[in-house]
């Protein structure tokens, strides 16, 4: 009985892409197969069930993931919520069984690499559906990062989601297009966490683990996440006219400067004088 639900479960959900490598040079390709069980270290909460991705894939998340880490996570002055929901979202994008009900391909193009612009890369072209509130959800916990709120390009929820396709072209010769449709069954579907607040509780061994198995190393903070600021806690204050404004270094620097002035003026007279008394000779 569990077998033929599992069966109807996937019968109509198929691969949309894959991944295929010789030695370190990967390429994308298009299929349109079903989904198949296979152990993913990067997305614990998909390990051993159905998915659509293989071992290359695999790997080239746990590179990505480790970027992601270091650009959006606590390690790079960012939040380790909005890392793991980043997370969340590339494990869903390369291994949901689902894949083909929110992701198409649309052949291939040239385009330079970003990280070597004398280097012309085949890339795939890819439409991903997303719901625009799960892309403002995401966004929420990820805009007050130290690397999202220095790039222009991430200043909104759509501008969030594009750059990150955009970076694909180098890290998977893949430029992902972002479509934003409000239809459950159309969009790619996972559970995140809007709320860059939330807490997980640390284990018995003091190392914080989500519940699908994503390792939290602190909690965000005021710096990276507006609702962990307090009210008393001023975010933003303008700078007033007499902002760093020293008095009495700036009466010290005039006392100097008309000292100076006296100085000088001073040797001019005296030197005046003398030349004065050497020209006029006795009669």
């Amino acid at each position: 009985m569990i077998i033929l639900f599992t069966f109807i479960a996937y019968s109509y959900s198929r691969c949309a892409f894959s991944v295929e490598c010789q030695g370190n040079n990967c390429d994308p390709l298009e299929v349109d197969t079903e989904p198949f069980v296979a152990r993913v270290s990067q997305c614990p909460h998909m390990d051993g069930t159905m998915v659509c991705c293989n071992k290359n894939q695999d790997d080239q998340m746990q590179r990505n993931f480790q970027a992601i880490d270091a650009s959006f996570g606590n390690a790079g002055g960012g939040c380790d919520i909005c890392a793991y929901n980043l997370k969340k979202f590339w494990c869903e994008y390369t291994c949901s069984p689902n894949q083909s009900k929110f992701l198409t391909t649309n052949g291939y193009t040239n385009m330079k690499d970003p990280l070597n612009p004398k280097n012309i890369l085949k890339v795939q072209l890819v439409e991903i559906k997303v719901k625009p509130q799960v892309a403002c959800d995401m966004w929420s916990s990820c805009k007050r990062t130290q690397f999202a709120s220095q790039v222009t390009a991430m200043k909104t929820p759509g501008g969030f989601f594009n750059f990150q396709g955009e970076q694909a072209v180098g890290q998977a010769k893949q430029f992902i297009s972002v479509k934003f449709i409000d239809n459950d069954e159309e969009t790619i579907n996972f559970d995140f966490v809007p709320d860059c607040k939330y807490d997980y509780p640390a284990g018995p061994d003091g190392k914080i683990v989500t519940p699908d198995g994503f390792v939290i190393s602190e909690r965000c903070s005021c710096n990276n996440c507006d609702l962990m600021c307090h009210d008393e806690e001023i975010l933003y204050q303008a700078t007033g006219v007499f902002e760093g404004f020293n008095g009495y270094l700036v009466l010290w620097v005039w006392a100097g400067a008309i000292l100076i002035a006296a100085l000088i003026t001073g040797f001019r007279h005296y030197r005046s004088k003398a030349e004065n008394e050497i020209l006029i000779e006795p009669i």
